[in-house]
């Protein structure tokens, strides 16, 4: 099985930047893998898994490491590649990127979706043309718009304020938008598609998503380790504080596990009996909590 990089160690210094939930190099794939092998990674339409509609990863291009993921389009009128990373987070703060290369030439395009589920309903979306401008457009309505350099690596980043419905977007740490956001993040849809008058085709790579570290727990309250990550039916869980509340979490937000865990300095066995897919762990202590991503791949 490939090793994809959903972090399962919550351990952080007071140094430390933000606390991660994900992160994708694409470095535990192979030049040609698609990337719907990963189980956080879905095609547009169910049925499309190694076929045109999913995309591959490639050697071609890389922000760091060998590897990245190419989304590109046939025509100017896009398709068929159309893949979705999921998110299923409805509260919190977060901060959500990757770096992207655009080919001269060419253009890119990439929405966000506000079910896990693709086309249920539509955030915003974003163009980035061959000239090096960019637009965001959210119900029919330019909300934001900047430029992003040509044939050079640039960090995409969002900054997610679900509890106050807003999210500001930069392109290499310049704002070009900041708009009402008041639905889920479900998801994020790279589409073969580009600027209607170019060929879609770029690449993309380091994806993170993380909360700040201003609203992040510090290691000295609560830190805790697990895995295995994929799993099956079980975990192990260790950490601190040794009591705690452990909770599981369906991308819809549905509680689909519970219990008290009394033994976590020694490591503890939590038994499940969970469908596959992608959850968040969550483990509560007094007033503090803290959230992982958990996949179950049987």
């Amino acid at each position: 099985m490939k090793q994809f990089l959903l972090f399962a160690t919550l351990a952080f210094s007071t140094l430390s930047f933000s606390q991660a939930l994900y992160e994708e190099g694409f470095e535990g794939f192979a030049a040609g893998d698609y990337v719907s092998d990963s189980p956080v990674w879905i095609t547009w339409t169910s049925g499309q898994e190694g076929s045109a509609g999913d995309a591959q990863i490639s050697d071609e291009q890389a922000h760091t490491g060998s590897n990245s993921l190419n989304i590109y389009a046939n025509s100017a009128t896009g398709g068929p590649m159309d893949v979705v990373l999921l998110a299923g987070l409805d509260e919190g703060v977060y901060e959500g990127a990757w770096w992207m290369y655009v080919p001269d030439g060419n253009s890119a395009y990439y929405n966000v979706q506000e079910d896990q589920s693709p086309g249920v309903g539509w955030a915003f979306e974003a163009t980035f043309a061959f000239t090096g401008d960019m637009q965001i457009v959210a119900d029919g309505a330019t909300v934001g718009s900047g430029t992003f350099p040509i044939a050079t690596w640039f960090e995409v980043k969002h900054l997610l304020d679900l509890d106050n419905d807003m999210v500001t977007i930069l392109i290499d740490g310049t704002e070009v938008g900041s708009f009402a956001f008041d639905s889920p993040f479900g998801g994020i849809n790279f589409y073969g598609m580009g600027d209607g008058t170019t060929v879609g085709n770029y690449f993309v790579d380091d994806i993170t998503l993380a909360i700040p570290t201003d609203i992040a727990t510090p290691a000295a309250e609560v830190s805790f380790n697990f895995g295995p990550n994929p799993a099956t039916n079980y975990i192990n869980l260790k950490g601190q504080p040794n009591n705690a509340t452990l909770r599981i979490h369906a991308l819809n937000g549905q509680l689909v596990h519970q219990q008290i865990v009394n033994n976590m300095n020694k490591g503890q066995t939590i038994e499940l009996n969970l469908d596959n897919g992608v959850y968040f762990l969550e483990v509560v202590a007094g007033n503090q909590r803290t959230t992982q991503r958990l996949v179950i791949s049987q």
